[in-house]
């Protein structure tokens, strides 16, 4: 195999690693990874009525963390150990509000508003329409990693628990590379 044709299949390969050291981390069988885009998620409003967008990160990978309304909290620990490990790794987060919940987009806004800082804003997904797009159970966050296309390339769901992380952080970090190795340092 020459160079040219190792720098085409590393991503392949790390792509695959990445996906079994998720289901590691998980402990259960292998999800097929749905096949939608950034770009086909459509725009939300956060809670002081700006647009969200997963296109708003186009050309960067990011991750988008995906949870009930109802369960918001249990991002933070999540958030707190990808912001650690990947600093510069953009977060999006989303909150489902199902089609039948009793609450409302102003509801949910100002419970936002008054629980957060300003700076972390939060699209609220009424309807549910970004986890049915993805085929994620929001009862419990999920962890959803894009390439800079806006392609889908990892996804883990759970809540946070240390052990675990590990396996998360090495499975991106296969994704993406070491974010302490400078590009072409290979």
């Amino acid at each position: 195999m020459n160079d040219q044709q190792g720098r085409l299949l590393r991503p392949i390969i790390a792509a695959l690693c990445a996906g079994a050291l998720l289901c590691c981390a998980a402990g259960t069988a292998a999800e097929p990874i749905p096949s939608v885009t950034a770009g086909e998620l459509p725009r939300l409003l956060d809670q002081f009525g700006q647009p969200v967008s997963a296109t708003a990160h186009a050309g960067e990978h990011f991750v988008l963390i995906a949870v009930s309304a109802r369960r918001l909290r249990r991002i933070k620990p999540w958030e707190k150990a990808l912001r650690e490990a990947f600093p510069d790794l953009p977060i999006l987060r989303v909150a489902d509000l199902p089609a039948d919940s009793k609450a409302d987009y102003e509801r949910v806004a100002e419970k936002l508003r008054k629980r957060l800082p300003e700076d972390v804003r939060v699209g609220i997904d009424i309807g549910g329409i970004w986890a049915a797009r993805l085929a994620v159970d929001t009862r419990s966050p999920n962890l959803l990693l894009f390439d800079p296309d806006g392609r889908l390339l990892s996804q883990w769901q759970g809540n946070y628990r240390k052990k675990r992380f590990p396996a998360v952080r090495d499975a991106i970090t296969a994704l993406l590379g070491d974010p302490a190795t400078p590009a072409g340092a290979d």
